[in-house]
C-alpha cells in the first residue's frame, strides 16, 4: 500500500489537551534504527515502539504515510511491541504525521513499562484477512489453519493509556483490554470486519477485556461488522470484570449473520462498578451480567437501543433509567421522522461521530449540525462503512441542516441506520 494523504488533515492540537509536547521524532517505512529519529533521518517502527531508542516523557513520536508490515507472519502473532514511558502530565504521544494514513499491518501490543501513552489515528489490520477465506476448518479459539497473524490491538500492559481514533479492522478480534492495563481508555476508535468463522461458531469479538482495579473506559467507538459479540467484556468465575465504564459507543448489525452480536459486560464472577451510559445500538442487545448471581451494582442510563432489547443479571444494587428502547411495546409504531445523535471526540475539537436512525429510510437525511459546527466551517463526512473513501458530504457549514446520502446496504438494515465521523478543518496546525 503507497502512502496516502487523507483530504484534509486530520489534525489535533496537543495544546487543547493542556499538554506541551516534548521533543519530536520520526519514524518512516524506510527508517533505520540507527538513525537519529530526525523527519530526515527516521527511525524504524519496531525499535521507535519498542523502547529502543531514547523517548522520554512528553515525546512525540510521529509516523510518515505508509503501511508497515510486521515481518512474522506467524499464527497467533501480535504485532509490533510497544513499550514507552511517559509521566503524569507529560504523556507520550504516538500518531500519524497530519495528514497521512498509517496502516499496521500485523498488530500492535501493548506491554510493560508503558504507561502514560497515548496513541492516536493509526489503522491496524492483518492484510491476509482482506484476501484470504475466513472460514476455518478448525473449531475453537486458534485454528490452526488460518495460517496468519492474530493482529489487533492487543493491551497486555499499559497503565493511564490512551487509544485515540483507530481504524482496526480485518484482524482476528478488535481490541484485547485485558487486567494490567489500569485506568486505560478505548475513545473514538472505528472497529469493524474483526473475527472468522469456525465449525463450532462465529469467533472474533469487537473488544474483549477484563478488569479488577482501577477504571478501564470505553467511550464513543463505532463498532460494526465484526463477526462475533459486539463487545465481550467477560471471564470465567475466576476473572474480574469489574469498574468498566463504557459510554457513548455506536454500534449496529453484524456483517456476518451469526448468533453472537451482543453487547456484553458480565461473566461467571460478580462484578462491581460497572457504568453504561448513552450508547447507541441498532440490532444489538444489551446485556449487563450473565451467569454470575452476585454482582454489586451497575448503572444502566441513557442507552438508546433499536430492534433489539436490554436485559440485567444478577446485580444487588442496579440503577436503571432513561433508557429508549423501540420497539418497546409490541404495538409501537415506526416514527415518521429521522432521528440524529451528534457525539463530539474528547479529545479532538475537531471531531465528532454521528449516529442517523433513518426512519422512513429516505435517501438523505437533514441532520442538524449546529452543535458542532459553526457557520463557515470547512467539514467533511465520512461513513462509517467507508472512512477512507471519498466523503459523503464536504463543503463549508451555512448553518442550515446537512443532507445525508444514506447507504442502502445489508449491515445497516436497508438505510435504517447508519454511522459517520465529521470532521472539521482546523485552522491550526502543529508545528513540527
Amino acid at each position: 500500500m503507497k502512502a496516502i494523504r487523507v483530504g484534509f488533515a486530520l489534525v489535533c492540537v496537543l495544546s487543547a489537551t493542556g499538554l506541551s509536547p516534548g521533543a519530536k521524532h520520526y519514524v518512516a517505512v524506510d527508517g533505520r534504527p540507527e538513525n537519529a529519529g530526525t523527519e530526515a533521518a527516521p527511525w524504524d517502527l519496531a525499535s521507535a515502539l519498542g523502547g529502543a531508542q531514547p523517548v522520554v516523557p512528553g515525546d512525540a513520536i510521529w509516523i510518515q504515510g505508509g503501511t508497515y508490515q510486521y515481518p512474522d507472519r506467524q499464527p497467533g502473532t501480535n504485532g509490533y511491541a510497544v513499550k514507552l514511558a511517559g509521566a503524569e502530565g507529560k504523556p507520550i504521544h504516538v500518531r500519524p504525521v497530519p495528514g497521512d494514513r498509517v496502516t499496521v499491518d500485523g498488530g500492535l501490543r501493548i506491554e510493560g513499562p508503558s504507561r502514560f501513552l497515548w496513541i492516536w489515528d493509526l489503522e491496524i489490520i492483518v492484510s491476509e484477512n482482506l484476501t484470504m477465506t475466513r472460514v476455518a476448518k478448525d473449531s475453537g479459539s486458534h485454528p490452526k489453519d488460518l495460517a496468519r497473524p492474530w493482529g489487533s490491538l492487543n493491551i497486555l500492559g499499559g497503565e493511564h493509556c490512551k487509544y485515540i481514533h483507530l481504524a482496526i479492522h480485518d484482524n482476528a478480534q478488535g481490541i484485547g483490554f485485558w487486567k494490567p492495563a489500569v485506568d486505560s481508555e478505548v475513545h473514538g476508535c472505528l472497529i469493524y470486519d474483526n473475527g472468522w468463522i469456525g465449525p463450532d461458531r462465529f469467533h472474533g469479538p469487537g473488544i474483549y477485556g477484563q478488569n479488577e482495579t482501577g477504571i478501564k473506559a470505553v467511550t464513543d467507538n463505532i463498532f460494526f461488522g465484526n463477526y462475533s459479540n459486539t463487545t465481550q467484556f467477560y471471564g470465567s468465575s475466576r476473572a474480574y470484570v469489574d469498574n468498566f465504564r463504557i459510554d457513548g459507543n455506536i454500534a449496529f448489525g453484524p456483517r456476518q449473520q451469526g448468533e453472537r452480536s451482543t453487547f456484553l459486560i458480565g461473566g461467571g464472577r460478580g462484578s462491581r462498578g460497572i457504568v453504561v451510559k448513552n450508547n447507541i445500538l441498532y440490532e444489538i442487545p444489551l446485556s449487563v451480567g450473565y451467569t454470575a448471581k452476585d454482582s454489586e451494582d451497575c448503572v444502566v442510563e441513557g442507552n438508546t437501543i433499536l430492534r433489539n432489547g436490554l436485559s440485567i443479571h444478577g446485580f444487588k444494587t442496579v440503577t436503571e433509567k432513561h433508557n429508549f428502547i423501540w420497539p418497546g411495546r409490541p404495538k409501537d409504531t415506526v416514527p415518521e421522522i429521522a432521528t440524529a445523535f451528534v457525539r463530539p471526540s474528547k479529545y479532538d475539537p475537531n471531531r465528532a461521530n454521528l449516529a442517523v436512525v433513518n426512519w422512513p429510510k429516505s435517501t438523505t437525511v437533514h441532520v442538524d449540525l449546529a452543535s458542532f459546527l459553526r457557520t463557515g466551517d470547512a467539514f467533511r463526512i465520512q461513513s462509517a462503512l467507508d472512512f477512507f473513501g471519498p466523503p459523503v458530504v464536504e463543503g463549508a457549514y451555512q448553518g442550515t441542516p446537512v443532507a445525508v446520502p444514506m447507504p442502502v446496504e445489508e449491515r445497516t438494515g436497508q438505510g435504517e441506520f447508519c454511522a459517520f465521523v465529521i470532521l472539521r478543518q482546523s485552522q491550526d496546525r502543529i508545528d513540527r
